[in-house]
């Protein structure tokens, strides 16, 4: 009977012990679904992350809008500086040194007093030119000055003036250096002042100025030796109020003969 009774409480002891065990084995999930889950919810930021950074690249669309400012602000500049360079500057385009400086220094001399214009064109009417001493080279003339702008093929002056008077040249080793300008003055000062100046060429000088038809052809020719000399389509100019001039072709080598 005692040992039946001992048989009892062991196997009473031994089923105890393997519930325990059941019991221990069944919680051990319990224990790990926190842990389970939090790894999923990192898995879970993982896969969100790659959309989080696009989005942020697609944020920066102030820098974007700048540059197209930028752009915008830069093809605008270029379009003015094109409007400004729509003729090529002029540069007398013969041999001579001599004419080169004497046509530079207008427009460096009288060119920058008018409102700025597509082409300044100088056109010196020259009465009269004395080199005999080469310290101080003499050329009369009736200087003018003339600001045009392009409108299809025609030159269209819209500012200019005349200076005559009388330019000093002296001759260097290097060329030329013009060493001053004497001018006729205004008003009642032109008569004795163009008197003085032009000498016994006074008389030669008025009848120049008379002569409209001779100056417009001494222009034209200027105007169509520029246009040659940097290939352009110009027709003719026009002066406002008046029908255009035509051009005559370019006779770069032989406008001027007296000084070479």
């Amino acid at each position: 009977m005692s040992k039946r009774i001992l048989s009892l409480i062991l196997a009473g002891v031994m089923a105890f012990s393997l519930c325990a065990c059941a019991g221990q084995k069944a919680e051990q999930p319990a224990e790990q679904a926190p842990a389970e889950a939090e790894q999923e919810a990192v898995q879970e930021e993982a896969q969100e992350s790659p959309i989080t950074v696009e989005e942020e690249k697609e944020e920066p669309q102030p820098e974007e809008e700048a540059a197209d400012v930028t752009e915008e602000s830069g093809s605008e500049e270029e379009a003015e500086k094109t409007a400004e360079s729509v003729l090529p500057p002029y540069e007398y385009p013969g041999p001579e040194l001599f004419y080169f400086l004497l046509y530079q220094y207008l427009i460096d001399e009288f060119g920058g007093q008018y409102e700025k214009a597509d082409v300044t064109i100088p056109c010196p009417i020259i009465i009269a030119e004395d080199e005999s001493d080469k310290d101080d080279i003499k050329v009369w003339g009736d200087f003018q000055i003339y600001n045009y702008n392009l409108n299809g093929d025609i030159l269209e002056t819209v500012s200019g003036g005349s200076y005559p008077g009388l330019i000093h040249l002296k001759s260097t080793d290097a060329g030329y250096d013009i060493t001053g300008m004497e001018l006729v003055g205004d008003g009642a000062d032109f008569e004795p002042t163009a008197k003085e100046i032009f000498g016994k060429y006074y008389e030669d000088f008025l009848e120049s100025s008379a002569n409209e038809e001779d100056r417009d052809a001494i222009r034209a020719q200027i105007i169509a030796n520029y246009v040659y000399d940097k290939d352009l389509s110009i027709k003719a100019f026009q002066d406002y109020g008046w029908d255009p001039v035509p051009l005559p072709e370019e006779n770069i080598d032989s406008f001027y003969s007296i000084l070479d």
